[in-house]
């Protein structure tokens, strides 16, 4: 599970100063001392419900994080993985760590699959993917998803004060300000 990430954005945030360090949501039962963010990547959790769910000190740790103000950023699998439950490959619906309103559900086809560019407010720019096999029944409503030919387009993504989640995986060279903030804002929330 959250086995996916571009190389480059963990450059980036190295670069940017982050230490990253590695945990593992399945077997861990903490988050590593120290914590100021918690980045979840893709990587089908539904193959991984049942350990995930069961693995409810790793589920408080992230409720607890999230509200001490540790930033989270998730991104496809991670961002089922904070909703409310996720239903696994054989149908068995789990509850995950409820930090969003959603549920994950199996769609049985690929959706919403290739580039995308995200915009806020018709400005802000990042780019990113989407590929999944699973929807949800509140995939957020804060940024637009638009195709490289502008023709398609829909709502995604949850942003709150600590939290920045949703299915595309984003792209961080492409707009580094995003990871400079990110970056800064933990360094903030660590300082304090």
């Amino acid at each position: 599970a959250f086995c996916f990430y571009y190389e480059d954005n963990l450059d980036i945030l190295r670069k940017l100063g982050a230490e990253i360090q590695y945990f593992s949501p399945i077997h861990d039962r903490n988050l590593p001392e120290g914590t100021c963010a918690v980045y979840l990547g893709g990587g089908y959790p539904e193959l991984y419900a049942k350990e995930l769910s069961e693995n409810t000190s790793m589920l408080e740790a992230i409720r607890n994080a999230s509200k001490t103000g540790v930033r989270i950023l998730a991104e496809c699998g991670g961002f089922l993985y904070l909703q409310k439950s996720l239903e696994d490959e054989n149908g068995t619906v789990w509850p995950m760590a409820g930090l969003l309103p959603g549920d994950g559900y199996r769609t049985g086809k690929l959706g919403r699959f290739g580039y995308i560019s995200l915009e806020q407010n018709g400005a802000y720019r990042i780019k990113g993917h989407e590929f999944h096999y699973w929807d949800s029944t509140d995939s957020g409503n804060d940024c637009l998803a638009v195709k490289p030919d502008g023709k398609r387009r829909w709502e995604c993504m949850h942003l709150e004060e600590n939290l920045v989640a949703g299915y595309p995986h984003l792209y961080y060279p492409s707009c580094k300000e995003f990871a400079e903030r990110f970056v800064e804002k933990c360094r903030s929330s660590y300082r304090e």
